[in-house]
């Protein structure tokens, strides 16, 4: 095949998925909208005391926030089709690592929700790296994302030692700037 025909090729896919993908994303966000709306005056702001939570985690556990009252909090949301979640997988788990008295890490999935994963081929996946300090918690059904006004990955939540919110950041966060954040933190 000639060079510019796999190109017009290429291009005639793109363009055939590309509707494909307009047309079911024009239906997911009538729902994603419907659902929004439902919970956008429930989610916490900056300052305000965070609603407890009890996620399961991959490892079996239960994680509850109210465990982790008196000490700083950094939950990181996140999902295995984000390439610089994974990219930053390892600083995660370091921080967790090294965290102590003073501070805890968390991170979320939410299997199923946002183009993840079911909760069983996420848990298979996942059994295929190498993190041994991160506590990944699974929120199926979304509310603790919800909670946040999570709309990208990653996010990352930073809960103060009283249990309340002190800010949320989307994007790609370092480790420096993470531990920086938590060190201004009561």
């Amino acid at each position: 095949m000639k060079k510019w025909q796999a190109t017009v090729l290429v291009c005639a896919s793109l363009l055939c998925l590309s509707a494909c993908k307009n047309q079911m994303g024009n239906q997911a966000d009538k729902q994603n909208e419907d659902k929004q709306a439902q919970v956008s005056s429930q989610v916490t702001k900056k300052g305000e005391e965070v609603p407890n939570f009890e996620l399961t985690g991959v490892d079996g556990k239960t994680y509850r926030l109210s465990d982790y009252k008196g000490k700083k909090v950094y939950l990181k949301f996140w999902a295995s089709w984000c390439s610089i979640c994974l990219a930053s997988l390892p600083d995660t788990d370091e921080l967790a690592k090294e965290a102590g008295d003073d501070y805890v890490v968390l991170t979320v999935v939410s299997p199923g929700q946002k183009g993840e994963q079911s909760e069983e081929a996420f848990k298979k996946w996942y059994q295929g790296l190498d993190y041994k300090n991160l506590p990944v918690l699974l929120d199926p059904s979304g509310q603790l994302l919800a909670s946040y006004g999570v709309r990208s990955y990653p996010t990352q939540a930073f809960i103060d030692k009283e249990g309340k919110l002190v800010k949320t950041q989307p994007g790609f966060m370092d480790k420096e700037i993470i531990l920086e954040n938590l060190k201004t933190m009561n």
